[in-house]
C-alpha cells in the first residue's frame, strides 16, 4: 500500500502532457528550462535523426515548456469533447477510447524506429519522455478510478 501511495505520488510531481509524454523527462524542455542553447541544437539534431521534425531547426524554433491545452497536438487530443474532464487522457472517464488508442499505438512505432536510429543513451532519454505514454495513462487512470 505504501508502494502504491508513493507512487501516486511520483505521478502527481510529473509534468504529464494530455497524451503521456512526461515533459520534465525531455530533454527539449530540459533543455528549454536551463537555457541551454547547445543543448537545445543538439536536441534539434535529434529529432530531425529520429524523424520527430522534417529539417534541423534553429535553437530557438526548438524551445518548449511542456503541452497545455492552447498549443496545438499533434495528436488532436486537446479538440476532444472529453479533453475538459482533466490534465490528461488518463484522468478522462472515456479513457481508453480509439483516438488515445492510435496515439498508443504510434507510439509504439515510432519508439521501435527510434530504436534504429539513436544510441542507446538516446533512446532511454526518449523512452522516459514519450515511449511510456501507455503505461503512465493506465497508472493516472486507476487513481482516478480505482477498482476498476
Amino acid at each position: 500500500m505504501a508502494e502504491q501511495k508513493q507512487a501516486d505520488n511520483k505521478l502527481k510531481n510529473m509534468n504529464i502532457s494530455i497524451c503521456g509524454d512526461v515533459c520534465s523527462e525531455c530533454p527539449r524542455y530540459i533543455a528549454t528550462r536551463s537555457n541551454d542553447i547547445g543543448e537545445l541544437e543538439k536536441v534539434a539534431e535529434l529529432w530531425f535523426r529520429v524523424g520527430f521534425r522534417d529539417s534541423v531547426v534553429s535553437a530557438g524554433e526548438m524551445q518548449c515548456n511542456g503541452c497545455n491545452r492552447q498549443k496545438p497536438c499533434g495528436y488532436g487530443l486537446n479538440r476532444c469533447e472529453q479533453s475538459g474532464k482533466g490534465n490528461n487522457c488518463g484522468e478522462c472517464p472515456s479513457f481508453p477510447c480509439a483516438k488515445v488508442d492510435a496515439v498508443l499505438e504510434k507510439t509504439d512505432r515510432v519508439a521501435e524506429e527510434c530504436k534504429t536510429k539513436c544510441s542507446a543513451t538516446e533512446y532511454e532519454l526518449l523512452r522516459r519522455a514519450f515511449f511510456g505514454k501507455r503505461e503512465i495513462l493506465t497508472k493516472i487512470s486507476r487513481t482516478v478510478k480505482p477498482g476498476e
